[in-house]
C-alpha cells in the first residue's frame, strides 16, 4: 500500500489541497449503468481457504499494451507503474512529467518517483469495456507486480 501524498497531482496547489484533508462524499451521476451483475458464489471459493485476504490481481490494457499482474489496492493514494514494465511498454522516458513529491510505503523508506504520466487504461470486455485516462507515477523499485491501481482509478 502506498499512503500519503496528493492523489490529484504533484503541484503546489494539489499538495495544499491534500493537506487540508477535505471530506469527500460519493455522488451518483443519476444514470443507470447497464451490464452484467458481478457476483461470487460457492464455486468461486473452490480451493480457497476462508477467511482469506488474497490480493485482487487483474489484467488490463494500458496505452494499448496488455498488462498482467496488476495489483488493485484501493488503499493506495497513487497509481504506480514500475520501471521494468514501463520500459517494456516502449514509452519514451522524456514524456514523463517531473515529480517533486516522494512516496512512502514500499519498504518504509522514501522512494523518489522517476516522473508521472497520464495514460489510457481499459478494463473489461466489450460491450462493457471502459476506457479512461488516469495519472500514473513511474517508480524504479522491485515488485512482484507490474502496476498498482489505487484510488485515482477507482471510478473506472
Amino acid at each position: 500500500m502506498i499512503t500519503g501524498g496528493a492523489t490529484d497531482g504533484d503541484s503546489h496547489r494539489a499538495r495544499k489541497a491534500h493537506a487540508r484533508q477535505l471530506e469527500v462524499h460519493g455522488v451518483s451521476s443519476g444514470r443507470t449503468l447497464e451490464g452484467p451483475i458481478i457476483g461470487f458464489g460457492p464455486q468461486d471459493l473452490e480451493g480457497v481457504e476462508t477467511p482469506h485476504d488474497d490480493a485482487l490481481v487483474i489484467r488490463a490494457t494500458i496505452a494499448n499494451y496488455n498488462i498482467v499482474r496488476i495489483f488493485v489496492d484501493t488503499g493506495s493514494s497513487v497509481n504506480i507503474i514500475f520501471k521494468a514494465a514501463f520500459t517494456q511498454m516502449q514509452i519514451d522516458m522524456a514524456e514523463l512529467q517531473p515529480m517533486a513529491t516522494s512516496l512512502f510505503g514500499f519498504t518504509g523508506n522514501e522512494v523518489q518517483p522517476l516522473g508521472q504520466i497520464t495514460l489510457a487504461i481499459s478494463l473489461g470486455e466489450e460491450p462493457q469495456r471502459r476506457t479512461r485516462r488516469v495519472p500514473f507515477v513511474i517508480v524504479d523499485a522491485p515488485s512482484a507486480y507490474n502496476v498498482i491501481l489505487g484510488r485515482p482509478t477507482s471510478g473506472l
